[in-house]
């Protein structure tokens, strides 16, 4: 069931009503005029930019769904952030093993199909 979808980019300040939104309302009474002016500056901060390349797909799968999003682009994390996400979120996990794993045979496979199709139609 769908709610709420809006389809225009969201400016700074719908940014903040939404981002309070998601807070407790003890906690959203307790942020001060100067917390909010600085949370609001957080969000509307450059970093927050697209990146050249930003794919995000959606799919369903059994009873559930599932999403891949693979993005590219010019590097802006600082070095810290970085090694912090290295150890939080590490490379070589059970769950990306296998998804490469069916890449790489999806795409084996999908080369092999073609050669014998091409084997087959150039001879006799």
């Amino acid at each position: 069931m769908m709610t709420d979808v809006t389809f225009e980019r969201t400016t700074p300040n719908r940014r903040m009503v939404r981002l309070m939104e998601y807070l407790p309302g003890e906690m959203r009474a307790s942020f001060s005029d100067a917390q909010r002016a600085a949370l609001s500056d957080a969000l509307n901060s450059r970093t927050w930019r697209r990146q050249s390349v930003d794919i995000r797909l959606s799919f369903p799968l059994l009873a559930n769904r599932y999403f891949m999003t693979i993005e590219a682009g010019r590097e802006r994390r600082p070095g810290l952030r970085r090694k912090a996400e290295r150890f939080f979120h590490p490379l070589g996990t059970i769950g990306n093993t296998l998804f490469m794993g069916a890449i790489t045979t999806l795409i084996c496979s999908v080369i092999l199909v073609i050669a014998l199709v091409y084997s087959s139609i150039l001879e006799p």
